[in-house]
């Protein structure tokens, strides 16, 4: 083992022997030492000793460097551009250890890099580097600096962008605790509706977050991947060309790579309207819902996903919609009127379960179906939840919700049917009806599974007038009460709150005897 370390340390001297020497004085910009690409071989000859290098640049790409450690030396690798002004500083090891410099963008012309020690105390001036150049003409690199929205690196569309969470801090930010952070800009020249779809592979030790903002540096979306070592993804940005928008790729935490880069895959579709259009977290930002049924990602954490649905038409109309979402998320749906307002809630089920509004009666103009997670603190980027929604002309005999209260009874005289649901849960229905004559009136409810029927019965003025309970769940049930001249509410509804029926309708009928 002794003889085969032996060697590989010869084997490695000589090839640093054969590697180009630095020539002093290279101690300020003017006098760098001229290199190309490959490795120069130089020494610190003090603790205070500064090597420049100068590298011409011929055609636009990408530029790193790294440079071995030596003993007691804390190396900080500096490069500056054509115009002399420092572009990056790279300081992530202490004593002995090595620095990189990582996909510097390049434009033609000459580049310089300064290669300086922290440690005052350090004396090894027999010692040799090797500082290994590289240039790469790749346009699927970050070009360093990015660390700000104007000096964004641009992102292949509909293709893979390469980069690196390094260093770990922007050291010329003025504060030097400020963690590094990559930009890219997407730059959509076609005038028309798309979507963006973007994912970023996990890198090791990395806690990765992504966010994205429009031209004006307004934050649209955040996303993170939960934890070191997870990818980031978001589905369906909208995007409405032509436009500019901007990414900004950080770590959560003081964390880097230098070692492993990440990759940003992208597609950019056409809109064709059978998925959600984000950003659509709020009225404004509403997405269209142009056909009968669209898929959508609850994305980030806390993401809420606003629908317009338009009525046409001057009658009234009802509105159903059904949410089936993955196994991984109890979704909830509502229902808001044009200015926001919540019209209606469906919470039935639990993970992986339907939710569905068997519906509500509508009028022309707008409303919003808004999907979303019912603790806040889930997402699933990769399952999509799906939405459907039916609009058809109402007729008499059908439920309108929303009929919950009895300032909100529906109209039904005596002798007519009307057919609904007791759904979701907690739901109760009430009816208004007159009565011109006194006498009898007749209740008939057709019973529907897991639903106990109870009723309740007021005068004009809201007073108890009598209760009846069905005898069990999924039982008919028939009544009848002697009642005078004037106007009357039937309450129906569950006798246990949580029994409801999402697909199958009751028929209720009144009538005189």
């Amino acid at each position: 083992m002794r003889r085969r370390l032996a060697l590989l340390a010869a084997f490695l001297s000589l090839a640093a022997c054969g590697a180009p020497r630095e020539k002093e004085p290279n101690d300020d910009l003017a006098s760098a030492t001229a290199v190309r690409a490959g490795r120069v071989q130089g020494a610190m000859a003090s603790a205070s000793d500064k090597d420049f290098y100068r590298i011409e640049v011929r055609e636009p790409g990408t530029l790193s460097a790294r440079v071995g450690g030596i003993r007691s030396m804390d190396f900080v690798l500096s490069v500056y551009g054509p115009d002399q002004r420092e572009l990056k500083r790279c300081d992530e090891t202490g004593e002995g250890g090595d620095e990189s410099a990582l996909d510097i963008g390049v434009v033609p012309g000459p580049y310089t890099l300064a290669l300086s020690n922290k440690n005052p105390k350090a004396a090894n001036p027999d010692q040799t580097y090797v500082l290994e150049l590289a240039l790469d003409r790749d346009p699927g690199h970050e070009a360093e600096p990015d660390d700000s929205l104007q000096t964004a690196s641009p992102l292949v569309l509909s293709g893979v962008t390469r980069g690196r969470y390094y260093p770990s801090r922007n050291l010329l930010a003025g504060d030097t605790d400020y963690m590094e952070a990559d930009w890219f800009r997407i730059d959509v020249q076609q005038a028309d509706l798309f979507l963006l779809n973007i994912s970023i592979g996990g890198v090791a030790n990395v806690d990765p977050v992504l966010e994205i903002y429009d031209s004006n540096a307004y934050k649209l979306k955040e996303v993170s991947g939960g934890k070191p070592g997870e990818a980031v993804s978001f589905k369906a940005f909208g995007v409405r060309g032509p436009s500019k928008y901007y990414l900004r790729l950080r770590s959560r935490t003081r964390s880097a790579n230098a070692a492993a880069p990440y990759e940003i895959l992208t597609e950019l579709l056409p809109y064709q309207g059978a998925s959600e259009f984000e950003p659509n977290d709020q009225r404004q930002d509403a997405t269209p819902m142009m056909q009968d049924g669209m898929t959508g990602t609850i994305v980030p954490e806390g993401d809420s996903d606003w629908v317009r649905v338009t009525v046409p038409g001057e009658g009234r109309g009802i509105l159903r919609a059904t949410l089936n979402g993955p196994d991984s998320l109890d979704l909830v749906l509502r229902l808001c009127d044009a200015l926001g307002n919540p019209v209606a809630q469906v919470d039935n089920g639990g993970k992986g379960q339907p939710e569905a509004l068997t519906g509500v009666g509508v009028t022309k103009g707008d409303y919003f179906l808004v999907v979303s997670e019912k603790s806040g603190r889930k997402a699933d980027a990769r399952q999509p939840y799906t939405l459907t929604r039916q609009l058809v002309d109402w007729q008499e005999g059908l439920e309108s919700e929303v009929n919950d209260s009895t300032a909100a009874a529906q109209p039904i005289k005596l002798g007519q049917s009307v057919d609904g649901y007791i759904a979701p849960r907690g739901d109760a229905d009430f009816y208004e009806f007159n009565v011109y004559q006194k006498g009898t009136v007749l209740f008939e409810a057709a019973g529907i599974l897991n639903v106990r029927f109870q009723a309740a019965l007021y005068d004009q003025e809201y007073n108890p007038v009598q209760a009846w309970t069905a005898n069990k769940s999924g039982e008919s049930m028939s009544f009848s009460r002697e009642l005078d001249v004037g106007t009357y509410f039937l309450r129906l509804a569950a006798s246990d709150p949580g029994q409801n029926n999402v697909r199958d309708k009751y028929s209720l009928r009144l009538s005189a005897k």
